[in-house]
């Protein structure tokens, strides 16, 4: 290589040397500075692949932050599955007697339109059947109910299997008669009139009501009856509570024959299907 070509190079990298010098320092980026320490302390900083690219790495806080997460993750899952596997199943309609129109939540329905009836009743729903029409529903598992003709009723909720095991009806007219089952075993049903409050658990039951009384008839089992917040007593088996809407003093009776004879029929038509011997 001739002198003057090498003296040439010499002096352009001279004047570069010059210009970069002249640029002044380069600041360090915050961030990027806090990842190296981090790096630095985890051991990352040490590790590269084969091709000499640096293994890129979460932070070391970051990992700690998801350790955390992932049994709040995991509880997280498991109360959604609690919350949605709890309810029992809703009614279904176990017979179907008469002619005439059936009401749910306003909706009308023919009492021939069994299917359509079937997919329209839901927990809580509001029923008014007509005069001729007799229903009789299951909650598989949980009760068997029959709502004599002329009855206006709001459906009880789903009861749960672990938790939410009360559940509530409304009868401001007409009769239910109810049979309760084995997976309600530790719950309730609390059915409510205009005069009173029944407190139903494991047993057969009805509660009539009229313009005039509200009478509960208990068969078997355990049940309670309150007035305005009063319990009236022990109710033994084979006899009934009778409260009056005009407010006088409540009577406790015998069951008259025939309607044991009813509910006993209810019973035995149905008893099997709540997996009752």
């Amino acid at each position: 290589m001739s002198d003057q070509r090498h003296n040439q190079w010499d002096e352009q990298q001279r004047r570069a040397q010059e210009a970069v010098g002249s640029l002044g320092p380069v600041p360090a980026d915050p961030e990027f500075r806090a990842s190296l320490r981090e790096r630095f302390i985890d051991g990352s900083l040490a590790d590269g692949h084969s091709d000499g690219a640096a293994v890129v790495r979460p932070p070391a806080g970051l990992w700690r932050r998801s350790l955390v997460w992932i049994p709040v993750a995991a509880a997280a899952v498991l109360a959604f599955a609690l919350v949605g596997l709890n309810p029992l199943p809703g009614p279904q309609i176990l017979g179907l007697e008469g002619a005439g129109r059936v009401l749910v939540d306003g909706r009308e329905f023919s009492a021939a339109d069994r299917a359509g009836l079937d997919q329209a009743l839901r927990a809580g729903s509001r029923v008014e059947l007509g005069p001729e029409v007799t229903l009789d529903l299951i909650y598989p598992g949980s009760m068997a109910m029959r709502l004599e003709a002329g009855t206006e009723m709001t459906l009880p909720g789903r009861p749960g299997r672990w938790f939410h095991r009360s559940v509530e009806a409304d009868l401001p007219l007409g009769e239910l008669s109810l049979r309760t089952g084995p997976r309600l075993k530790g719950g309730q049903v609390l059915v409510s009139t205009p005069e009173g409050l029944t407190t139903v658990r494991g047993t057969l039951i009805s509660v009539f009501r009229n313009p005039d009384v509200t009478c509960v008839c208990l068969f078997e089992g355990s049940a309670s009856v309150a007035v305005g917040g009063q319990d009236l007593g022990r109710l033994d088996p084979q006899k009934r509570w009778v409260m009056f809407s005009d407010g006088s003093e409540p009577a406790l009776m015998a069951i008259e024959p025939g309607h044991r004879d009813h509910m006993l029929s209810f019973d035995e038509k149905w008893r099997h299907e709540l997996g009752l011997e």
